[in-house]
């Protein structure tokens, strides 16, 4: 009776739905005046004190951009995308598919650079494109049982390169909360980052399998639960955005 007990979740998880605890805390991230501080402190220490004021002004006219640079570790890859394109002009897109598509070149191009690999401009090396689409495949049947976390042991069982993505910065290395069988697991840098992978790697089966078999499209609800994954993957391929359509039509 004295005992007290803190849930902790994701808001995509529907606790405040089943349970009713006496409080609710929700983690806000950076706010406005946080994220102007940590950009012009970004670019002090980068000697270019004047791009800023000239970033701040792009994301205030790039509400998806604005939506995103309140997690911390996605305004520092902003930031970073900015000063290392023309002035940002390819970093930040008016889609969220293509913002994060060049997020993760850009995470690509730095793993590269640090580890001596050559990255073609044709795309990506073929050792990184293939533990990419293997993550993908993970991230979607983690998100489809409504979780993040993917367990190390099953990565080695299916030799995926963890070591790689871990390299890459697109997820990290976590014990689970069991004191008895602790288990190594990696955990998504964002929820969005996971239903981005997800949509990648639907996009690239899209082409050898049915989409709403995939996805369990069972109804319109599911697609609504989905929608963030939907809108990756008809971002990311054409082909798989009209397959997606004639499904709903």
């Amino acid at each position: 009776p004295k005992s007290t007990i803190v849930i902790t979740s994701r808001p995509s998880a529907g606790v405040q739905q089943h349970t009713q605890p006496d409080c609710h805390i929700n983690i806000t991230g950076f706010s406005e005046e946080h994220v102007e501080q940590y950009v012009q402190r970004y670019f002090s220490i980068m000697g270019k004190p004047d791009q800023a004021e000239v970033l701040l002004t792009a994301l205030k006219e790039n509400q998806l951009a604005m939506d995103l640079i309140h997690v911390p570790i996605f305004l520092l890859y902003v930031c970073i995308l900015w000063d290392e394109t023309e002035l940002g002009t390819i970093g930040l897109t008016g889609t969220m598919t293509g913002l994060y598509s060049n997020l993760l070149t850009d995470l690509v191009r730095k793993y590269c650079k640090r580890e001596g690999v050559d990255m073609s401009t044709d795309g990506l090396p073929a050792d990184v494109a293939d533990a990419l689409l293997q993550l993908g495949k993970l991230a979607l049947e983690t998100l489809m049982r409504n979780d993040t976390l993917l367990d190390l042991a099953q990565l080695e069982r299916e030799n995926v390169d963890w070591e790689l993505l871990l390299k890459l910065g697109l997820v990290s290395l976590e014990f689970s909360a069991s004191k008895l069988h602790p288990r190594k697991q990696l955990n998504f840098s964002h929820k969005t980052m996971q239903e981005f992978l997800a949509g990648r790697y639907v996009a690239h089966a899209a082409a050898n399998q049915d989409i709403v078999e995939l996805l369990q499209l069972t109804s319109i609800t599911k697609a609504l639960e989905l929608g963030n994954l939907l809108q990756f993957t008809c971002g990311c391929d054409s082909r798989a955005a009209q397959a997606m359509m004639q499904a709903f039509s």
